[in-house]
């Protein structure tokens, strides 16, 4: 898989649990492409990670888990505006997220 993607938040570490990026609102100038969003860990710990309007947090229990190194992408579907994306770690994250200018699976 060959992903390049633009990031808006770069090498963010979270060891409690922390609002990383908000999706622009659909009145927002930024909001013309908000589909294939990328959320990458370059950390070595594992990141936890929500998503939505309705998320408050992001928990070891009840989030989506990214290994070190990994990446989440939410590929062909429209980006929930204004959604909050929370994250969490154990350890030291890295975290990246952006959208996808070309997303390919080979």
């Amino acid at each position: 898989m060959a992903i390049a993607a633009t990031w808006v938040v770069a090498g963010t570490s979270v060891t409690s649990s922390a609002a990383l990026y908000t999706v622009p609102s659909n009145t927002a100038s930024t909001y013309s492409y908000v589909r294939d969003l990328v959320i990458n860990n370059g950390g070595p710990s594992t990141l936890f990670v929500a998503l939505g309007t309705g998320a408050t947090a992001a928990s070891t229990a009840q989030s989506m888990q990214i290994p070190a190194g990994g990446s989440l992408i939410l590929s062909q579907c429209q980006v929930p505006n204004s959604g909050i994306i929370y994250g969490v770690s154990s350890g030291t994250s890295a975290t990246f997220i952006g959208y996808g200018s070309n997303v390919s699976y080979v």
